[in-house]
């Protein structure tokens, strides 16, 4: 089996490189119309270039998973403002997206979590419009469906069930350019790994299962049982988890500086066993891409899993 592990955002050993420059409203509006869309734009295209050398730096690390910024373009969203990626980066975006296959760098992005399918009229439009910004993204790169964007399912609103079956009442509602490159994943307070995989199965959307979410909010189940359902929510698609490790006892919700190898290692196994071909790990951790390579590098040293390349195994 092979197992791919990836990181969020921005690499740490790039000097000075980030992919999430902002351009805020209030400074838009105190230049003319023209000329502060035109600031805003350039910050967006210097994103975009921070982004194209870390996907240079994954290339020669060995590194094929990867999310995306969701902050590459300063304002595209903002109803006053509108920058379409697809249109004012066409040449960017293309190329971005011809590296990465051209690499076997498969990219995702996961919007903020005000991104919600169940809330009240007003927050469901807002979430499509950010929705259909990441998928232009994306399409703009020309990425396959594999690309995916994760959210998750959304608020309890004092009922659980009916929260959770509006998010599936919702979807026909969502254009089929975001529909299809949707995944949905457990939260560390309110909707378990059970509870999601049960609206992934009624919606046909893939699910990520979080292992530190489900340690914080647990199911009934473990997610080793929960397995063969979750793969199947993926299709022909490779499977993909979230890892980190709490900060602390005391802080176990947040992400530590690290993720400890016996995060992932039982699931994984049990990955193997099932027959799956390929896993894909996004580390969630405060060191990011050192973070990546070292949970590679301590992973390597158990019995039974070769490292391949940087970011890549095989058990």
């Amino acid at each position: 089996m092979e197992i791919r592990i990836g990181y969020v955002s921005q690499s740490l050993a790039i000097f000075q490189n980030t992919p999430s420059s902002t351009f805020t409203y209030k400074r838009f509006k105190e230049g003319t119309y023209e000329s502060s869309l035109a600031k805003a734009i350039e910050v967006g295209r210097r994103n975009l270039e921070a982004t194209r050398r870390i996907l240079y730096f994954n290339a020669a690390h060995g590194i094929r998973l990867y999310r995306l910024s969701s902050s590459l373009i300063p304002l595209a969203t903002h109803p006053e403002v509108g920058i379409v990626p697809s249109a004012v980066y066409e040449r960017e975006l293309a190329e971005l997206g011809e590296f990465a296959r051209g690499h076997d760098i498969r990219v995702s992005m996961h919007p903020n979590q005000f991104t919600l399918l169940n809330g009240s009229d007003a927050v469901v439009k807002a979430a499509i419009r950010d929705l259909e910004y990441h998928a232009d993204i994306l399409d703009g790169m020309g990425m396959g469906t594999e690309c995916n964007m994760n959210i998750h399912v959304g608020g309890a609103y004092g009922n659980k069930a009916a929260s959770a079956g509006k998010l599936v009442a919702n979807l026909p509602g969502v254009p089929e350019r975001v529909r299809r490159r949707l995944t949905l994943e457990n939260d560390d307070k309110t909707y378990t790994a059970e509870e999601t995989l049960a609206v992934c199965e009624q919606s046909g959307i893939p699910m990520v299962l979080d292992l530190h979410h489900d340690w914080c909010n647990p199911s009934a189940a473990a997610g080793t049982e929960l397995l063969p359902r979750i793969a199947a929510t993926w299709g022909e698609r490779p499977i993909k988890i979230h890892v980190s490790s709490p900060k602390s006892d005391k802080d176990f919700r947040a992400h530590a500086d690290y993720a400890e190898p016996e995060a992932a290692l039982g699931f994984l196994q049990a990955c193997k066993a099932y027959g799956l071909q390929r896993v894909d790990v996004m580390v969630e951790a405060k060191r990011k891409d050192y973070a990546c390579l070292k949970l590679a590098e301590d992973l390597a040293a158990v019995r039974g899993i070769r490292r391949i390349d940087g970011g890549v195994l095989h058990m």
